[in-house]
């Protein structure tokens, strides 16, 4: 006869499962990331929102986010047009090249003249890791600047949560967004927001449908099929709204023990209101209702009056747990947003040299990961300009449209960091080049440069007669650049 294997009073199996008196109030629902969404993104999003304006930690976190996405110079375009034989036609991705740095101008880039390239990409990554989306739509004519090409950035909250309708095609509209059959996105109803709408926050119940071909919605998705993207600080928000609560109630604890208020407690059941001590009405002590107040100011003396005695009001809060709680939700805070906590908190008294690189280079992939997603968005919106700067560009005219698919070749990449001790980084580089496991074009390309120009400002400095540093055991770093230019 077979025996049944017994544990804590269950068969042996997956304990997530187990329902028992500590996980009654665990949840049970199974709930995909749309079905969340319908119910709670608008409260998400006006959540963070006040996060990010009202919160110093929220500020910070989108503050990191445009500093280590974006830069100050922002993302660095080499376009790589390669002829049949597979070698490089600098001519052309030069000339490609210069032309969408003119475009990427202020005035050219985007229909309000006020975002060059950088200021837009910053200002749509902000807003996506805020509200977990934004849309970016491709608006072109003849008065879209020189290229008849420009962007046009929008935010999420255009597209209505409650719009969800089945179409007699086949489509279905879910939060604004019309799919096909496959979930495939064919187009974004928009709310109109005329008159005053944009002063009230009036939610229009018309829409524009914009055909999908014009929309870029910018999200990260966390499951297949989703809908509409998620805040980024999803998870951090309650810790984040329950430390500033507690800071708020701290604080005010701290400012009414730092005034040493007291009350006056009547000792005599004889003794009747305090007489008032400069026979003015409001001043000292008033007795209207057998109560009164005392003021405290700097140097002052009052005088007890009879039959009552003085009780001190003295709060010990906050005290010495006060810091260390304040620590560990700091730390669930910066686990939630996936960043160091020194980086969210500017606290480094608890970090050693190898604690703080191992968090920040985590961090620092991750960053890169963010990087590499929207460089791929970048590359789709240069395709879309590309087809439009061939045909209205003074310069980019003369080339042939036929040879489309070699001159749509741009590699964006995302900046990079310098470390607190680059001699021990330009060290280790030199030892990788020497052992041939790394090559100088992957070392320019990692810190967020085009290798051809670094080369090209190598060879013009050696033309000027400007010595050159040599690469022990790798060879010279600088003067000319060597015979294959890619890796």
């Amino acid at each position: 006869m077979r025996q049944r294997i017994m544990h804590g009073g269950h068969r042996r199996g997956f304990q997530a499962g187990v329902t028992d008196r500590l996980t009654s109030k665990w949840t049970t629902t199974d709930e995909t990331v749309n079905m969340s969404l319908l119910r709670h993104l608008r409260a998400m999003r006006a959540r963070s929102r006040d996060f990010a304006r009202n919160n110093e930690y929220g500020r910070k976190f989108f503050s990191l986010v445009r500093t280590h996405v974006v830069g100050p110079v922002g993302f660095t375009l080499k376009v790589d047009c390669r002829r049949p034989d597979g070698t490089v036609d600098k001519a052309d991705s030069q000339l490609i090249g210069a032309a969408y740095r003119r475009w990427g101008r202020r005035g050219n880039f985007d229909v309000t003249g006020r975002l060059s390239e950088t200021q837009f990409d910053a200002l749509a990554l902000i807003m996506v890791a805020r509200d977990g989306e934004a849309l970016v739509r491709v608006v072109e004519g003849r008065d879209r600047g020189p290229h008849r090409i420009q962007l046009q950035l929008l935010p999420g909250h255009l597209l209505d949560e409650d719009h969800n309708r089945d179409l007699a095609n086949g489509h279905r509209i879910r939060m604004g967004v019309e799919f096909d059959a496959f979930m495939k996105p064919v187009a974004y109803h928009l709310r109109v927001m005329d008159g005053s709408a944009d002063m009230h926050g009036t939610a229009s119940q018309r829409y524009q449908r914009v055909d999908a071909s014009e929309i870029f919605h910018l999200f990260i998705p966390e499951e297949i099929d989703q809908w509409r993207g998620v805040p980024w600080a999803y998870v951090a928000l309650r810790d984040a709204k329950h430390l500033d609560q507690f800071d708020e109630a701290a604080l005010v604890a701290a400012n009414v023990g730092a005034a040493k208020m007291g009350f006056f407690q009547q000792k005599d059941p004889e003794a009747g209101p305090p007489m008032q001590v400069d026979g003015e009405e409001g001043d000292g002590y008033a007795s209207d209702r057998g109560d009164f107040v005392s003021s405290a100011e700097p140097g002052t003396f009052d005088i007890i009056p009879d039959g009552y005695e003085l009780k001190e009001y003295d709060p010990t809060y906050p005290n010495e747990v006060y810091d260390p709680f304040t620590r560990n939700v700091l730390r669930r805070l910066s686990t939630g947003l996936l960043v160091a906590n020194h980086s969210l908190t500017g606290d480094l008294t608890q970090v050693n040299f190898s604690s703080i690189r191992a968090g920040t280079l985590d961090e620092r992939d991750m960053w890169k990961t963010i990087q590499g997603w929207y460089a791929e968005i970048k590359a789709e919106i240069f395709e879309r300009w590309l087809g439009r700067a061939l045909i209205h560009d003074a310069e980019l005219k003369r080339l042939p449209f036929t040879k489309f698919d070699k001159f749509n070749a741009p590699v964006f990449f995302g900046r990079r960091w310098d470390w607190v001790d680059p001699s021990s980084d330009a060290a280790a580089d030199r030892e990788s080049v020497a052992l041939g496991v790394r090559s100088r074009a992957q070392i320019i390309r990692e810190s967020g440069r085009d290798p051809d120009e670094v080369w090209a400002e190598l060879q013009v400095e050696a033309g000027m007669g400007m010595a050159q540093p040599h690469a022990g055991g790798g060879g010279s770093s600088g003067g000319s650049a060597p015979a294959e230019t890619t890796d």
